[in-house]
């Protein structure tokens, strides 16, 4: 999972009314700078569960690391595909 495609899955899940032609890997997800609202915040994570569902594991968006606002997953588009990457990996190998 490369960064434009988070930014791609949050353009298909988002309504037209966000500001998302501006975003890139680096845009903040969360917090006062963000386009992003509190639902399509939520329509992504949904999105991208689907998407490990249909890979073969379970991506885990809710744990301790991902709602910690220092090392939050959820910063930018590339922080959130590292981290998807991340759980795959592990996944594949156990």
């Amino acid at each position: 999972m490369e960064p434009e495609d988070i930014i791609n899955i949050l353009k298909d899940v988002c309504d037209t009314n966000d500001n998302l032609n501006e975003i890139n890997e680096d845009s903040p997800l969360v917090g006062g700078n963000s386009n992003i609202d509190s639902m399509g915040l939520v329509k992504l994570c949904i999105a991208l569960e689907e998407k490990a569902n249909d890979l073969g594991f379970e991506f885990d968006w809710t744990s301790e690391k991902a709602m910690s606002s220092m090392n939050s997953i959820f910063r930018s588009p590339m922080r959130l595909s590292k981290e998807f990457n991340r759980q795959q990996a592990n996944f594949l190998k156990k």
